[in-house]
């Protein structure tokens, strides 16, 4: 078989060329296309439609949190119990910072203006600090990240601070009160803290605790196994908070819902736009497949080394698939118009002692329901040559076996759900076949 050593480097170098224009134009696209995605959802994040759907579960979930508040009033130490629970919370806690979270009455989180977050952190009179409260406003960027607005300064008591009444937290470094919990996520500035604790601290009070602190206080137990008396207040207000849960969560599925339909709105625009530049994009990469075209006639059997120095479809391709894939002359794959609904491709053969067609076509459609549609040329097998049929009597039965590619080729079938897979690879050797054959990273 000829290597790429036996090919003139002037076909490979020209080659090369064209195919690195093909790729840039390639990667400006997806770059245009990510950059239009970006855009949509931004604008389906501050659309009216959007702010809308927020405000009206924000509405229904601050009535439910506040009644929420009442029955917790009703259970001694629910606060305390229900952070202490919390694995991933207790574990940011030194023995001091767990002495100080019991005199914690209740925790409440709201969102503010311009969708700023506040978590207020409500305290019984205790040794450690004057506050009977602390706060601490962030907000989040585009990207997430949160942006710290405010905190609370801790009015700490004087017997906190000392070498015999240190707050020992879990950061290796700083002193004394410096390394307490509530100083890290409450008053971290200009202290040196490490802001990437404090943000997956506040996150995970936002996110998890608050919204399901009812399955942290039961710590996932059900209710029947807590050692409550029946008719008690603190039953009942178990009992009620159950309800009160059950429907945050109806309204956290609902809310998702509403949101994921106004951005289906806004991605449907942004695709009808997607189309147009990949529209441009097939139109400006065509002639250089032309071009390409042209260069690989004139090395013999390239498309069989491009396809077998794949880093996934070489492994597919057996003996006999490598018998007839010798006989390819030239591979073209054709977008549908709208370059989303599907494509074409087209094996063009020299003439060969397997079938007489002198190209197979394979079409695959991409369907609105989330289906594939395969069509596929019938082949013109000449005698005993039919894989399928009388060509296994006549083949080892190993080789046969490893027919691998040229199944795929003849596949014929309708409305396959999640079936691109098997045509996937032969489309992708498609642009960048001599940097396959190099073996190069086609990577875009």
């Amino acid at each position: 078989m000829l290597s790429l050593d036996e090919i003139p480097e002037e076909l490979i170098q020209k080659a090369r060329e064209v195919e690195g224009a093909i790729k840039k134009i390639t990667k400006k696209a997806r770059l245009e296309k990510s950059t239009l995605d970006e855009k949509y959802k931004k604008m389906a994040r501050e659309s009216e439609e959007m702010l809308a759907v927020k405000r009206m579960y924000k509405g229904l979930r601050k009535d439910l949190y506040e009644e929420r508040n009442e029955h917790i009033k009703s259970i001694p130490n629910f606060w305390p119990t229900a952070f202490l629970n919390y694995s991933r919370l207790r574990k940011q806690l030194s023995e001091e910072d767990a002495k100080i979270i019991r005199f914690l009455k209740s925790v409440v989180v709201e969102v503010g203006q311009n969708d700023e977050r506040v978590i207020t952190f409500f305290f019984g009179e205790n040794e450690y600090f004057v506050n009977t409260f602390l706060k601490t406003i962030y907000s989040r960027t585009d990207k997430g990240i949160l942006v710290h607005k405010q905190g609370t300064k801790i009015l700490w008591k004087a017997t906190t601070t000392g070498a015999g009444a240190e707050i020992l937290g879990g950061i290796p470094w700083s002193t004394d009160i410096d390394k307490s919990f509530f100083t890290l996520v409450f008053d971290p500035k200009d202290k040196g803290l490490p802001e990437m604790r404090c943000d997956k601290v506040l996150e995970t009070i936002e996110e998890h605790l608050w919204p399901r602190v009812l399955g942290y206080y039961l710590n996932w137990c059900a209710i029947t196994e807590i050692e409550v008396e029946e008719g008690s207040k603190e039953k009942i207000a178990l009992h009620e908070l159950k309800v009160i849960q059950d429907k945050l969560e109806e309204y956290d599925g609902k809310e998702y819902r509403g949101c994921m339909e106004v951005e289906e709105i806004f991605g449907e625009k942004a695709l009808e736009e997607q189309v147009l530049i990949e529209q441009k994009c097939s139109q400006e990469r065509k002639p250089l497949y032309q071009e390409r075209n042209e260069i690989v006639k004139t090395i013999p059997k390239f498309w069989l080394l491009a396809f077998i120095s794949h880093y996934a479809l070489g492994d597919l391709f057996g003996v006999e698939d490598q018998k007839i894939f010798r006989c390819v002359d030239s591979v073209d794959v054709v977008d549908n118009e709208d370059v989303t609904s599907g494509y074409t491709i087209t094996l063009n053969f020299d003439n060969n002692p397997y079938f007489s067609n002198q190209s197979l076509t394979k079409r695959i459609s991409f369907c609105e329901d989330g289906t594939t549609n395969l069509s596929a040329v019938m082949i013109s097998w000449k005698v005993n040559m039919d894989i399928s049929t009388e060509y296994l009597h006549h083949t080892p039965l190993t080789n046969a076996r490893e027919m691998k590619v040229m199944k795929v080729v003849m596949k014929r079938m309708n409305n396959q759900k999640a079936s691109r897979n098997d045509t996937t690879s032969l489309y992708l050797v498609w642009p960048f076949g001599m940097l396959l054959l190099a073996h190069q990273s086609v990577d875009s």
